[in-house]
This record gives C-alpha cells, structure tokens and sequence, in this order.
C-alpha cells in the first residue's frame, strides 16, 4: 500500500477513461492481480435509486473497473454487496439495488456472476486485538477473496460525517448483522470489520455525490470525478477532503490510522491529477440536517466535536422527541467537544471524553465515545423524564421498522 491517491476528471473523456486514468496515476493493477486472484468487487448498493443520483456506485463505473479487472485474468471475479439493513430505519433489497443502479446488467454483459452477500453464507470470525467488536459475521465470498476492490460513492453520513471505502465494507456482513456495528459503536466496529476484510484497492465513484441525509435530487452534488488508490484509508481523506468535511471529525479513519501507524490528514497523502483546491465543496453532513430539525435543542460543538458523539446522539435525541418529550426538550444545550464554557440557562449536557472540563453543564456523559443507554439516561433526567419510556421507544420502533422490511433483506 503507498499514499498515493489520484483524482481524474470525467470530462472530456467520460466515466471508463477517467477510471483507467486513476488506477493508472494511483499504480495500477498489475501487482495486485494475478492469475491466481480471487477478486471480489465490493460497490456500494446501499439501498434502490435513481442512476446518478449519487446513492449509490454507478454501473458506468463498476463495469469500468470490472474490465480492468479482467484483463488480468484472475482465476475468478464477483461483483458482490449486501444492501442496508438499517438501525433506525428499515432494510433494502440487493437485487433491487443492482437492478436500478445498472449492476445487473452489467453483469450479465461481462458474463461476470453477480452475488448478494446479504444471503450468503455467514461465517463467523474472530478479530485480533478488536477496538470493540471481537466477533463478526461476514458473508464467505468476501472470506474466500485474495482481493476486494471497494468501490463507495462520495457521501456525508448522518452519524459518521462521511462514508466512503472503509464503511463500505460492511455491506460484506450478512442481513441483519450490520446492526451489531451500531449497537456497539459504528466508528470503532467498522475498524474491526476492516482488519479481516480490508480493502485491497478502493475506487470512489464521485460523478455524483450525495449530502444531507440522502434525499434526490435535492442532496445530488454534482462532481464529475473518479479518485482512486491502493490504500483505502488514504482515499477516503481525499474523498473527505473533496467534502469538505474535516478528518478529525471522523473517527474510523482516525481509529484505523492510530492502529496502522498512519495519519489520516491531508498532508500525509500523495495526491495526484486533479487537484483537490478545484473540485472542492462543501457538503451538509447528515447531522447538519439533523439539527435543524430539532429547533427546540441547542447543540454546541468544539473544534474536537467528532462523530464519536453525533453517532449516538442521533438516536438519544430523535427517541426522546417520539417518545412525547418534546416540550420538556425545550431549553436543552447538548455540548460536543472541547467548546467554550456555556453560559446557557436551562439545562446543559456535555458529552463524551473531550467536553469533560466544559464549565457552565448541569451533567456530563463521560466516554470516547459515550454509550447510547447511558446518554439516554443522562438527557431524560436532566430534562425530567422517564428514561425507560426512552428505551422502550427506541426498542419498539425499531423492531418495527425492522419487522416491516425483513422480507426486503432476503431479496
């Protein structure tokens, strides 16, 4: 693995020309895949959308790198994914993915076999010196390759600020397994997930972006770029970087550079082709959006604000709200990071390890980062409510947002 990452242009030469350009510019192929090669191709089918919508990885580019892959003649090629099961919403159908997103038939034309690896057999790991989560299962065509090429879209993400090659990787767990990344700590555990299943090479698809929390067109960014590298925690701070989005703020890149001796910043990467300077913009990331939607919570972040916090905080906030709390959320200050002291009146609650010399809180939510149960604990009684009525909320939606599409994920 080397820290170059290339951006290309799909202008004036389209999709196929700039992929061959990035993977040429970032090193290429030829040490990686041999005649004895295994490779499975990992795009992100999230969940069914539009073409170029910039939800998910688009045929255009899969095929494009499909064909590169097969021109060096591995022993076999899988175009593989397993769609969303959702945590706080329902799950998705994989085939359905493919089909809108034109992976099928690319497959069928380059006569490559197409797997959903929501339905594949699961096989149970166990993950050395784990952050957080020591078990996993992960579906065995994934196992079984000697290369995994990640192919992401160019996304913000309401609770890890941006996802890319890394977090892409989770569409290699089975079903409803995905949601023990969540339960655990989804930063951390996509650090695990990644050192049995790490990316061998990652492609990003950033014709098309998408920001906020993914609703089309509205949250379409339109890029026109293919980034492309052997080191997929390099690539993804450049994606970040093309977001606008800071690295420190996401915390699996920087639990995964701690753990391999790397820095996830900009200066530690090699960039090369386009520039970043002149594609950069600046995404809304899904906890932007999601501030916005609570008038009645003040929410303050430091510099350090991180998605350690936001990750969880989604869940504590949106739950008390449909749990009937609303009015007595009203006047609360949620402080994340090293901020300034508060001088809010009302109630005032800092989260996590950096805010715990914060002046001016009423309680503080220690941890890096918090857990979900105790931040539900420690908001509902700042604000004077039940706790439990929380958690069985929480508990009660969410199976039946996971009852009402179970039969999706077998699709």
């Amino acid at each position: 693995m080397t820290n170059r990452v290339a951006i290309t242009s799909t202008e004036p030469g389209g999709v196929e020309h700039a992929v061959r350009e990035a993977v040429r510019l970032a090193g290429g192929f030829g040490e990686l895949i041999g005649p004895t090669s295994r490779v499975l191709i990992k795009p992100n089918q999230c969940k069914p959308s539009p073409r170029h919508s910039g939800c998910m990885a688009d045929g255009d580019v899969v095929e494009a790198v499909a064909k590169l892959v097969l021109e060096r003649r591995p022993k076999s090629v899988v175009i593989g994914d397993g769609a969303i099961a959702g945590y706080d919403f329902g799950g998705f159908s994989t085939q359905e993915s493919f089909d809108s997103s034109g992976v099928t038939e690319v497959a069928k034309r380059l006569g490559i076999e197409l797997r959903n690896l929501t339905t594949d057999i699961p096989v149970e790991v166990s993950i050395p010196n784990a952050l957080i989560m020591d078990r996993v299962r992960i579906a065995k065509t994934a196992l079984d390759s000697d290369v995994i090429i990640s192919i992401p879209v160019l996304k913000s993400h309401i609770r890890t600020h941006a996802t890319l090659s890394l977090k892409n990787m989770k569409g290699v767990m089975p079903g409803v397994e995905k949601r023990k990344t969540h339960r655990l700590g989804l930063d951390m555990a996509i650090v695990d997930l990644c050192t049995v299943v790490r990316p061998s090479y990652a492609v990003v698809d950033a014709t098309v972006g998408m920001e906020g929390v993914w609703q089309y067109p509205q949250d379409t960014r339109k890029m026109g770029l293919i980034v492309a590298g052997s080191d997929a925690l390099y690539v993804d701070v450049v994606g970040a970087a093309l977001m606008g989005i800071d690295t420190a703020q996401i915390m699996h890149l920087q639990y995964m550079a701690q753990k391999e001796g790397k820095r996830a910043a900009i200066d530690a990467v090699e960039v090369v082709g386009e520039r970043i300077a002149d594609h950069r913009q600046v995404f809304k990331t899904g906890f932007d959006v999601f501030r916005g939607r609570y008038p009645e919570v003040c929410f303050v972040q430091g510099e350090s604000a991180c998605s350690g916090c936001t990750n969880e905080l989604v869940s504590a906030i949106t739950y008390m709200k449909q749990a009937g709390y609303g009015e007595q959320m009203k006047g609360l200050t949620v402080v994340i990071g090293n901020a300034a002291d508060v001088r809010a009146e009302g109630k005032v609650v800092a989260l996590g390890k950096c805010s715990a010399g914060v002046k001016g809180v009423d309680a503080h939510v220690p941890g890096c980062p918090p857990k979900e149960d105790e931040m539900v604990r420690v908001l509902c009684e700042t604000c004077g409510v039940d706790p439990r009525k929380v958690r069985e909320t929480m508990a009660g939606e969410r199976k039946k947002l996971w009852d009402s599409s179970s039969g999706a994920l077998q699709r």
